[in-house]
């Protein structure tokens, strides 16, 4: 008669094998972090610059730079966000630098896209400063879901800021024109439907704006298109934040 012997095995390996059956495991949460333009990831032959690939700070996956041509109409660089208007131009700069991005004259593009290393779990936070001066062509920033889908955009553009995508809160923010204006993006993760947005403007015009969206917060894409000549026109983006749970 073959006798039987049981094992008892360890906490630790019971949990595992539990775990490895897809039971009872936890669901990953984005990695807090921060990143901003005076990171070390952004130099090259000790001088400031902003590539395809660079991944400077912690939580984001690295940076996927495209433009619609290679001649110099259009591309990413590191630059003082106060220059988009002379020296007037809002301040987000960490130690003098932002991320810059243009694409002047028609048919250009510049796009930027950033994912986190994780999407957003409830009760995390996810935020970014922009700075703008004028307002032609179109500028601004997507959020985006884990599949790449659109749930939350910041357009400026034909003379104004202007939400959509959004589950609620779309339409113009105000159309006030300031050359010094600077706006906090933040999006607060609060459950796996969907979460809330909130705008702060400072600078010369100060206001705030806020609403819903629908899905999971996964990356951004900041954007420029067909805007005029000269660095009024350019967009400004820093302090990408994930925050913990609160």
């Amino acid at each position: 008669m073959t006798s039987i012997h049981k094992i008892k095995l360890p906490v630790a390996v019971t949990l595992f094998v539990i775990g490895s059956f897809g039971i009872a495991t936890p669901c990953l949460a984005a990695t807090p972090g921060a990143d901003h333009a005076d990171d070390p990831a952004y130099r090259k032959d000790n001088q400031p610059g902003w590539f395809s690939g660079n991944n400077g700070g912690t939580g984001f996956a690295g940076w996927n730079l495209i433009t619609s041509d290679t001649s110099g109409g259009c591309g990413f660089f590191i630059g003082n966000s106060q220059r988009v208007a002379g020296e007037s131009g809002a301040d987000i700069n960490t130690n003098g630098k932002s991320f810059g991005i243009f694409a002047k004259e028609k048919g250009r593009n510049a796009q930027a896209y950033r994912t986190l290393a994780s999407p957003l779990d409830s009760g995390q936070k996810l935020s970014v400063d922009l700075v703008v001066n004028f307002r032609n062509g179109q500028k601004g920033v997507d959020l985006r879901d884990p599949d790449g889908k659109v749930i939350f955009n910041f357009n400026v553009g034909t003379d104004d800021y202007v939400i959509s995508k959004a589950l609620t809160g779309n339409g113009s923010i105000g159309s006030n024109y300031h050359n010094n204006s600077s706006f906090k993006l933040v999006f607060i993760q609060t459950g796996p439907e969907g979460g809330a947005w909130e705008i702060t403007r400072s600078g010369g015009i100060k206001a705030t704006a806020k609403g819903t969206y629908a899905g999971i917060a996964s990356g951004f894409k900041f954007y420029v298109s067909e805007t005029d000549k000269g660095s009024e026109n350019d967009l400004f983006v820093n302090n990408l934040t994930i925050s913990p749970k609160s």
